[in-house]
């Protein structure tokens, strides 16, 4: 037992005790189900975890992480991430990938001014839009992605420089810039913005990325929600998820029902797909939510597409 608290207490010491703020968080998530991918390959459903082919089973991906923070003096503190990939429903961390700390490996510093942060984490349009996907991106049945529209845009990257602006008069502002990406064929250096507004019940979002490789495109995206008390409703449009033939809107609403979330979200690409998301989810026990997602896409002249997921998330 010794050796296992070892690292931990390494870490701890090295963070000092006096102002130093450490904890283990993480999202445990068990499905039985199957994605539009196993669908269309004529797949029979089964019991997942959502890190399972590359975290498109279930709702959310099965990750545990390690943050901290510590005030290091003139109102600044230090901050780190540090998440590990998918685990999957045989409690492999991550599978075949090489690296650990796949989903967020980054530190930075934090005060008045706002945060910055380098190196491995989401993107900037992906931390600013993804609050505006009301069933929490999901995995499987997500309207959004599945069709191509989804503003959140593309996902992590490496070499990641973020500045993160404090909130002035309702608007909060993000830049970044990112290295080329390892591996990947004519990678090019990025950079992306975004900037959100909030009023009171209402917020709007217009984010933007520059692509990623030289055969790539550019993407933005807006998005706005208003929270009427009954029910939140929300409004999207992305342009360059998939590449050139993507682009076209999301619309969305979640409404509390008899103690549960109720809601359905829908995307529509000019070019391609329609796709439909419904979902249902609720707080069974103290920090454990039970939940069932459906989506159906609808590939114009090909045959459609279902999925779904019934399952059970745990945060801690």
């Amino acid at each position: 037992m010794m050796k296992k608290l070892l690292p931990l207490a390494i870490l701890l010491g090295a963070m000092g005790t006096a102002h130093a703020q450490l904890a283990v968080y993480g999202v445990v998530d068990i499905s039985y189900g199957k994605n539009m991918a196993d669908d269309a390959a004529d797949k029979n459903a089964r019991i997942h975890s959502g890190g399972d082919d590359g975290g498109s089973q279930g709702n959310s991906v099965t990750r545990v992480g390690l943050k901290g923070s510590m005030d290091v003096g003139s109102g600044l503190k230090a901050n780190f991430k540090l998440e590990t990939a998918g685990i999957d429903r045989d409690l492999r961390i991550g599978k075949e990938d090489k690296l650990f700390f796949h989903r967020q490996a980054w530190a930075g510093l934090s005060g008045g001014f706002g945060e910055v942060r380098f190196g491995r984490q989401d993107s900037v349009p992906f931390q600013a839009m993804g609050g505006y996907d009301f069933n929490g991106l999901a995995n499987a049945a997500s309207a959004l992605a599945n069709s191509g529209v989804a503003a959140w845009g593309r996902g992590r990257q490496t070499q990641s420089l973020q500045y993160i602006s404090p909130s002035v008069n309702g608007f909060k502002a993000q830049v970044g810039f990112a290295g080329k990406e390892d591996g990947m064929v004519g990678a090019k250096e990025t950079t992306s913005a975004a900037l959100t507004y909030t009023a009171g019940k209402f917020s709007a979002t217009v984010a933007g990325e520059t692509k990623r490789e030289d055969s790539g495109t550019n993407f933005g995206g807006v998005s706005a929600s208003y929270d009427f008390g009954v029910v939140k409703v929300m409004a999207s449009y992305a342009d360059g998820f998939y590449g050139s033939n993507s682009k076209g809107t999301g619309l969305g609403f979640v409404a509390p029902v008899a103690g549960f979330n109720v809601g359905m979200m829908y995307g529509k690409n000019d070019d391609r797909t329609a796709a439909t998301e419904l979902f249902i989810n609720r707080e069974v026990y103290k920090n454990t939510y039970a939940y069932a997602d459906f989506g159906y896409r609808d590939n114009n002249n090909a045959p459609s597409n279902k999925a779904y997921a019934l399952g059970v998330i745990y945060v801690f």
